[in-house]
Order: C-alpha cells, then sequence, then structure tokens
C-alpha cells in the first residue's frame, strides 16, 4: 500500500512482493502459480497438511492443464512454497489472497465459518501496509460486516490507514483455470480507492484481458452472484422445458437448434442438473442476504428446485424404458457413464449423478459406475460397483445411463452398446450426445432428456 501503483507491477515482477495465498484448493493454486509465473514470492496456506507436503515436493495434488509443470518449476525455483500455517504465510506478505471454500449449511443458508476462521489467523500476521484481496465467493456485504471487522479485531490494525482491502471473484472453472483466469477480465472492487488501485495493479500481473474497477466492494461481491445464478437459471429454463417437450413429443434438442438461430435466444443444453462448487450453492448465497433485507427471490428458489429434481427425473426415465421391456428399477442391473459433473473434467464435488446413483439405490437397482477420467481404484474409494473397462462394465447391463457429455462418450458406438449389454437392454441419454435412431436400430431401447419423440 505504500507503493505507487504503477510501481507494483514492477516490484512483483522483480520478485520484491511477496504474495500470500490462502487456500490451495482447486483455485487457489492456480492463482498462487500464476503469481509465481509474474515474478512474485509466493507463499501458499493450507491446512491440509498432506497437501502442504505434495506441493512441497513439486507434485500437484489434482489434475488441471498446465498446473503439474507450473507447481515444479515453481517449487524448483523456490519462487513457490507451502506451509500449514496461515499466520506465518501472512507475515511474510506484503499481498494476502485469500481463497478458501464458501459453503452453504443443511438449511441452505450461507456459511461462512472456514473464511472466519482464515481470517482470524491471518490477521495476526497481518503487517502494516499489506494488502488484503479476498476471492471466495460471497454475497454482498460480507467484506465490510464480516472479513473487515475480524481483521482489523486481531490485528489492531485499521482498514484503509494501516492495511488495505479489496474484493475480486475468481471466474473460471476446473479444468481451465488458469485459461480462465488469465482471460476473463478481472472485477475489483476496494474499500477505499487506493485498496481499489493497489489491488488492480497486483491482479494485473496475471491477467491478460483488462480489470473492470466497480464503484464499490458489494457491487464486485454481486458480480460474482450475479452471473453464477444467469447460468443457473438458464440451465433450470432448459430443464423445465426439456421436461415439457417429453410430455409434448417433441425433441427439445431440435426446438433448440431453430430457436437458437435467433439472435437474442440462447437456450442451453439440459440433463442430468448441475453440479461442482459453484453452481448448486451460491444462489442460497444471495438468498441468505436477500432475507436478511426482507425479500424472497422466488425464482432464484424454482430454478434451484427444477435441478436439484433433475437426477430423479432421469431415474424416472430408466423406469420407463424397462417397463417398455417388462422389467423394473428393482434388481436392474445398471450401469452408469460418468460421475464427473461437467464434461471432461475429473472433478465429482456436487454432481447429480451422486444422486442420482442414491436415487437408483433406492429402488433396488443393482448398480456399476465407470467413467474414464477416473481409474477402477478410485471409483471403488468412492464407495461404487465398477470395473476396469469400459467392455466390462456394460457386459449384460439392462440398462445404462449417460450422465456426461465426456469426449470419450461421443465415441461410443451404438452397435458395441448393443453386443455388450443385455436384449433389450434401456439406453438413457441424460447427455444428449447419442443419436436416438441408431441406438432404437440395434434393438436397445432408447431415453433421453428432452427427447419427447422417444418417450412412451
Amino acid at each position: 500500500m505504500k507503493l505507487k501503483p504503477d510501481m507494483i507491477p514492477k516490484k512483483l515482477a522483480c520478485g520484491n512482493i511477496t504474495v500470500a495465498v490462502i487456500g490451495l484448493g482447486w483455485m487457489g493454486l492456480p492463482l498462487a502459480c500464476l503469481f509465481a509465473e509474474a515474478g512474485a514470492k509466493v507463499l501458499g496456506a493450507d491446512k491440509n497438511q498432506k497437501l502442504v507436503d505434495k506441493l512441497n515436493r513439486g507434485e500437484s495434488p489434482f489434475e488441471e492443464p498446465k498446473l503439474g509443470q507450473l507447481i515444479a518449476k515453481h517449487v524448483s525455483s523456490g519462487k513457490l512454497k507451502s506451509l500449514n500455517n496461515v499466520e506465518n504465510a501472512a507475515s511474510g506478505s506484503e499481498v494476502i489472497i485469500i481463497t478458501v471454500p464458501t459453503l452453504v449449511d443443511n438449511q441452505k443458508q450461507a456459511d461462512y465459518s472456514i473464511l472466519e476462521s482464515a481470517c482470524k489467523e491471518l490477521s495476526k500476521g497481518l503487517i502494516p501496509g499489506a494488502l488484503v484481496i479476498l476471492m471466495s465467493t460471497v454475497a454482498p456485504n460480507v467484506v465490510e460486516k464480516i472479513v473487515k471487522p475480524i481483521l482489523e479485531k486481531h490485528s489492531g490494525l485499521i482498514t484503509g490507514e494501516d492495511f488495505g482491502l479489496a474484493y475480486s471473484p475468481i471466474r473460471a472453472m476446473s479444468g481451465r483455470a488458469l485459461q480462465d483466469i488469465q482471460e476473463y477480465k478481472k472485477i475489483v472492487g476496494g474499500f477505499d480507492d487506493a485498496s481499489l488501485k493497489a489491488a488492480s495493479a497486483v491482479l494485473s500481473t496475471i491477467v491478460k484481458s483488462g480489470i473492470i474497477k466497480t464503484s464499490n466492494l458489494k457491487t464486485a461481491e454481486a458480480s460474482k452472484l450475479f452471473e453464477t445464478i444467469y447460468r443457473d437459471l438458464n440451465i433450470a429454463l432448459a430443464n423445465e422445458l426439456a421436461l415439457y417437450c417429453e410430455r409434448a413429443e417433441i425433441d427439445y434438442y431440435e426446438a433448440m437448434r431453430a430457436a437458437n438461430t435467433q439472435p437474442y435466444s440462447h437456450l442451453h443444453r439440459p440433463g442430468i442438473g448441475v453440479g461442482g462448487h459453484c453452481l448448486p450453492l451460491y444462489p442460497y448465497m444471495l438468498q441468505t442476504e436477500a432475507q436478511s433485507v426482507g425479500l424472497k427471490l422466488k425464482l432464484i428458489k424454482d430454478a434451484r428446485k427444477i435441478n436439484d429434481e433433475m437426477p430423479k427425473h432421469v431415474a424416472r426415465l430408466a423406469a420407463s424404458g424397462l417397463r417398455q421391456v417388462g422389467r423394473s428399477l428393482t434388481r436392474a442391473k445398471v450401469t452408469i457413464l460418468g460421475i464427473s459433473y461437467r464434461a471432461n473434467v475429473k472433478e465429482t464435488r456436487y454432481s447429480p449423478t451422486i444422486e442420482l446413483i442414491e436415487a437408483l439405490k433406492r429402488r433396488g437397482s443393482k448398480v456399476k459406475v465407470y467413467d474414464p477420467k477416473f481409474i477402477f481404484a478410485e471409483i471403488k474409494t468412492m464407495g461404487y460397483e465398477s470395473e476396469a473397462t469400459i467392455e466390462t462394465v456394460l457386459k449384460d447391463a439392462e440398462c445404462i445411463i449417460l450422465t456426461v457429455g465426456h469426449d470419450e462418450f461421443k465415441e461410443l458406438n451404438s452397435l458395441k452398446l448393443a453386443s455388450l449389454s443385455a436384449k433389450g437392454c434401456v439406453v438413457v441419454d441424460a447427455a444428449g450426445i447419442l443419436k436416438p435412431k441408431e441406438i432404437e436400430k440395434t434393438g436397445m431401447i432408447y431415453r433421453g432428456v428432452g427427447r419427447g419423440v422417444w418417450t412412451k
């Protein structure tokens, strides 16, 4: 905060600024590596000692394109070091970035307990002149009403006089985190003008596409929730229209493609629901804040309900197909293809497939799971029955449910599916990537989300 904003990128590039990243998860770790790549000395802090040890050996704790190479490079060069002590990381840093998880509780209320704990610990090491940037997703007013008071109480310092405070949400998805962080414009809000300018200068070192400065903190906080909720609502709209199409004997995908030739129509693809750490949680954060000002966000609540119900609907499609061949879900041999929450990523957080599996088990189905992004042992560790190859997991299956559009699944051959599975096998395409007519030519029964023409 003592530097002129135009000097910050130069100092950081020369390694004269140390950046602490608190929380080394799916987004915190890519951020840490990008700051090291920009020239800064980086101290990562995380409570998970096994993760810290792995990083200090130069190993990546999860799969993310190009991340492993950056970790190895910067651990070897000494630019990236990880600690399990947040206070120590903060005390040695001029810039502190917080990327810890924010959650919702069992009552669907925002839960900032992890953030509160991290703020309390880092404040004990907060040095005068430092800049704190929160990047965890939060509702409007959280920085002012929760983060700021904790930092001041436990540091004895005053925001705006002794240290800077800013908010900048992470706009990235797992599977492309490094690319997204660099290529999407960075939204920044500051406690005061000095904090805004300093944070913008720091973040400009890792962002290629520019900075969007908001007029205050809560506008920046709202922006992340708004863009997430926008997507959740559009997926819910697609799912609700798909449900209608099934009843009305319309192919949603054909109608969607026709509608989207109008430049103002951007209908999404329907599916088994939404997963990942963002969409299933962040709408509830805004609802919690809205309740505090006496407002109920009915549309957002309804969208969440629609998307949350989709796994059960996919189970009903499977039951419908099985009835057509005189079977039921009870004791049916069901193979689930895909447990990731999104296509082409190795990530199961809040995957709707997990709810589908539980729904099928409650109906008495014998469920096996296969996903090419995970090895056999990893799926077994999750507690699911599996096989080492797709051929063996499909053998004698009476129902195959495709939940996610991995590239590997797009290459599935309908004749091969029919030859491996039981006679009259039901194929439920919740990802919308199979060709219904080709499936039915083989003698299998087809069902698909939004495929009303094939719903009996």
